[in-house]
């Protein structure tokens, strides 16, 4: 369990803050909820503590004060500053000292659960580091970048932290990067990290954080249009990387021109991580028009067919047969592992089988290759993943088969781990452990994640009013369900509905 403090000089607030949200649903443990700072403080100095919530405007301490002498002894910590102010003197107050968030008065619940589900996530990804980077990945700047990248942080947030720490946000261009290298270690990663340093003054700026040890992801932007063939600057330091004995696998996103659309090119470069088990040296993202749409429908087919592969014969002879391989290749290993970097240690059998794939001579030319060996390899590497999906999801506990069938059937809008663990007789705290190790996912964003896919279906094969779908879906404001949808679909509601509607005609 992770362990959180919470304190506001007002009792009201306390208790507010206390049953706002799911606690347990997240695996967190109150350690604490107070009035009094100096009482959080020293219980955040003796007793292991993950997260911090308090008041900006406190007597005797304030929560500027509080989270300063909190991250002075621990930095690790994470602290949420209150405010019922808006403003930007504070704002910039708070991040200085090392606030991950503020957020106002009077809370929204939703808000408040967005956050921390986002650190919770930033913990996980941060236990995997190592002591050497450990202190030095948890500055602003890093969090900042993740923050960035992952599409966790609104357009103004970021322009404010971005100006903060100096960041050109209008730079002629931004592309997402994943290095990684998990068969050379840490040391290997480490004398890439500070290889590719050497490289940049004076043609790029980068802005980096270690997602693991052996996984460093950045965005690089020239510094003038000159400079912006960003994938023949990167071929040349992982070429010559190689040459020094340095051998990193970079996965490499589309550039993109607006800052805003930064997580669109991490998201592609995220996807094509896994042909680090390959024996490519790096890969270059290319969408083609369908492409993802005919992909996703050839390995439902073929799922739905038994292995039957007249769709994804199909998808070969439509696509360019590399770019149709890697598309179908990452949708099914999302569907056995969270995260690439996981696929070792939960598949192992599979690392094997990419080392085999195929590779033609002009990658990504857009030329003829060897199509049937491309759809050969794909074949039998879903053949291979078969028994391995079945497994996953046959061992799920029965009480996580009911909760996710509950959460699905969306006839209960106020569906919370609380109410689930009484109806199946266990405590929350066991019944969110159990699903976490289950399915990989915190019950909270499982449940956001359901209702995201059933509010698009709803979307485009109904005509339910917006607000008349953000009702029954469960979530408490338009405002906060529009964010929301626009952060998971790259679009907006009424703009997904539409352009379904297009394409349904």
């Amino acid at each position: 369990m992770y362990k959180a403090v919470i304190v506001d000089d007002e009792p009201l607030i306390v208790d507010g803050l206390v049953n706002a949200i799911e606690w347990t649903g997240f695996h967190i443990e109150l350690g604490l909820a107070t009035t009094d700072p100096q009482a959080a403080l020293d219980y955040c100095l003796e007793n292991p503590v993950n997260i911090v919530i308090a008041d900006v405007s406190m007597p005797v301490m304030n929560g500027l004060q509080l989270i300063q002498k909190i991250k002075k002894a621990k930095p690790s910590v994470f602290c949420i500053i209150l405010s019922a102010y808006q403003n930007f003197e504070y704002a910039r107050t708070a991040l200085r000292y090392g606030a991950e968030n503020y957020l106002l008065k009077p809370l929204d619940p939703d808000e408040l659960s967005d956050t921390i589900s986002q650190i919770i996530n930033h913990i996980k990804e941060r236990e995997q580091l190592n002591i050497t980077y450990g202190r030095s990945m948890m500055t602003f700047r890093n969090a900042f970048t993740e923050q960035w990248l992952k599409n966790l942080v609104s357009n103004a947030e970021l322009s404010t932290k971005a100006e903060l720490l100096g960041i050109n946000l209008d730079a002629p261009g931004f592309t997402a990067t994943v290095f990684s290298c998990s068969s050379g270690g840490e040391i290997m990663m480490s004398r890439f990290f500070d290889f590719l340093l050497q490289y940049l003054p004076g043609h790029y700026t980068g802005n980096f954080f270690f997602e693991t040890p052996l996984r460093l992801v950045g965005v690089l932007s020239p510094i003038s249009p000159d400079e912006a063939d960003t994938e023949t600057f990167l071929a040349l330091v992982l070429k010559s990387a190689a040459s020094n004995g340095i051998r990193v696998f970079a996965s490499i996103g589309n550039t993109v021109r607006d800052y805003s659309q930064v997580y669109q090119s991490y998201h592609q470069a995220d996807r094509m991580a896994f042909l680090e088990y390959s024996r490519m040296p790096f890969v270059f993202f290319r969408d083609l028009p369908g492409l993802e749409e005919a992909a996703t429908g050839a390995l439902e087919a073929y799922d739905r067919q038994c292995g039957h592969s007249a769709a994804l014969e199909r998808l070969f002879l439509q696509y360019v047969p590399e770019l149709g391989c890697y598309s179908v290749l990452s949708k099914r290993i999302a569907a056995l592992c969270k995260k690439e970097y996981e696929l070792w240690d939960k598949n192992p059998e599979l690392i094997e089988s990419l080392s085999l794939l195929p590779l033609s001579e002009n990658l990504f030319a857009g030329e003829a290759a060897d199509r049937t060996a491309y759809y050969e390899f794909t074949l039998k590497f879903l053949k291979k993943s078969d028994p391995l999906l079945a497994r996953l999801q046959q061992s799920m506990y029965p009480m996580v088969d009911a909760v996710i069938k509950t959460i699905h059937e969306f006839s209960d809008k106020d569906i919370s781990l609380k109410t689930l663990a009484f109806k199946l007789n266990v405590t929350p705290s066991y019944l969110g452990t159990v699903f976490h190790q289950q399915t990989g996912y915190y019950f909270n964003d499982y449940l956001t994640d359901a209702r995201l896919k059933y509010a698009a279906h709803l979307l485009e094969h109904t005509d339910m009013k917006i607000k008349d779908i953000v009702d029954k879906i469960g979530f408490s404001s338009q405002t906060y369900f529009n964010r929301s949808f626009k952060r998971y679909f790259d679009t907006s509601p009424i703009s997904y509905r539409r352009d379904k509607k297009i394409g349904n005609l």
